[in-house]
């Protein structure tokens, strides 16, 4: 038993791996615990990047019509406590103590890793605190994720795109297989996929499952002024306190969940409800402007599909554009670099501290970029190169999180 918050989540946070990606021992203790998962009423949203954007517009706008709802997402940006949420508000560090102490027993019966203590943890404080709703980020692909334990009413999928090779394959069709493993015979599915060959994929597995799938176009065009961007879709006007064009796709793939949501009358809301949610809906670490003065944006774009949704986010930036980059060893980092030297005037590498962080020097080989391992170097130089423009700084969001502890003081 922990007597304190640190030494619980330093435990918890060393038991990162096991030598297996699988689902049994995690399935079979809900199912000796009752499965009380299945007391809730889930939504489960998948996807390569834009999960937990996706997730965040549900929660706000569920929210903002008086529903009492949960949210489930990783990694943390500030500290542990964030990844479970009752309307917006993390767990308390008194209450996250009490049910990690409260897993313990099952830690060795059931090899019990951090991220499925997370989701047990998850489930008991939404079933605790009666939420209406519970929003659950899938964690990795999909099929053998600790979250598909859950039956979620709406499954989600954003968008496919290459990352987790090594777990979800090494085809677009593969990983879409993978992340489609949390449909369930009862689900309804959404997808802003439109690429061919997952979609395939996806369309066969809600054909197998007799579940309803929607393709919502997520290619739509907005226009941006002041910080701001705005699009029709369902005839409304929506505003977006983001200019990052991804956040059109994953604000109208949520939209629409929420729109067939509305007609089957599982909840109600109206209008002003729904654009003051997707107004509000602020999402630290993607496209978070951190200072204006000078202007310094961070992006936690993780993967190859992150990186270029970035780019097309760049071109109203002011110039010089000066990019500050690090990622993990197992990420396709030489074409995530490829795309930011591309649309960069300048770009800096460094390294982080965490056991599966690239080394500065092995992510600048072969490019014509700066080396500056210490970040706090790299920030300093950035600043300067990038004078009357604009520092952005991406990757891993492992590295972003420790990008905002050293900037916001």
């Amino acid at each position: 038993m922990f007597h304190d918050i640190e030494s619980a989540i330093t435990a918890i946070s060393k038991r990162t791996s096991t030598n297996t990606f699988a689902l049994k021992l995690f399935a079979q203790l809900m199912e000796d615990l009752g499965n009380p998962q299945h007391q809730l009423n889930c939504l489960h949203i998948a996807g390569t990047n834009g999960k937990g954007s996706t997730a965040n517009y549900l929660r706000s706008v569920l929210e903002a019509a008086g529903y009492r709802t949960g949210l489930f997402t990783s990694p943390h940006l500030i500290n542990h406590n964030d990844r479970f949420r009752i309307n917006n508000i993390p767990i308390s560090e008194e209450d996250l103590l009490m049910y990690i102490n409260r897993t313990i027993p099952y830690w060795q019966t059931y090899s019990l890793t951090m991220f499925e203590i997370d989701t047990l943890i998850a489930i008991w404080f939404f079933l605790d605190h009666q939420v209406d709703w519970a929003v659950f980020e899938v964690g990795l692909g999909g099929r053998l994720d600790a979250t598909n334990v859950i039956f979620g009413k709406v499954c989600v999928i954003t968008n496919i795109g290459f990352d987790h090779m090594e777990y979800l394959g090494d085809t677009l069709g593969k990983i879409a297989f993978e992340k489609a493993g949390i449909i369930k015979h009862g689900s309804v599915v959404y997808t802003g996929v439109n690429n061919e060959e997952p979609l395939s994929v996806i369309t066969q597995v809600c054909k197998d499952k007799g579940c309803p799938l929607t393709v919502v176009d997520t290619e739509i065009a907005s226009s941006i002024t002041d910080w701001k961007q705005t699009y029709s879709i369902n005839g409304l006007s929506i505003e977006l306190d983001s200019v990052a064009k991804y956040q059109v796709s994953n604000s109208a793939l949520a939209i629409q969940v929420l729109n067939y949501m509305r007609q089957e009358h599982w909840i109600t809301y109206s209008d002003e409800q729904l654009l003051s949610g997707i107004k509000n809906a602020h999402w630290l670490g993607r496209f978070e402007i951190l200072s204006e003065q000078p202007l310094v944006i961070v992006d936690g774009a993780h993967n190859e599909h992150g990186i270029r949704a970035l780019t097309h986010s760049l071109s109203t930036l002011p110039r010089p554009l000066v990019t500050i980059f690090s990622a993990l060893k197992d990420k396709e980092t030489d074409k995530m670099l490829r795309m930011l030297v591309d649309v960069s005037d300048d770009v800096i590498v460094c390294e982080f501290d965490f056991y599966r962080a690239q080394k500065a020097e092995l992510l600048g080989k072969g490019f014509e970029v700066s080396v500056i391992p210490n970040f706090s170097k790299a920030y300093q130089e950035g600043l300067l190169r990038s004078t009357g423009g604009t520092l952005l700084i991406t990757g891993s969001l492992y590295f972003i999180s420790m990008v905002r502890t050293c900037i916001i003081k």
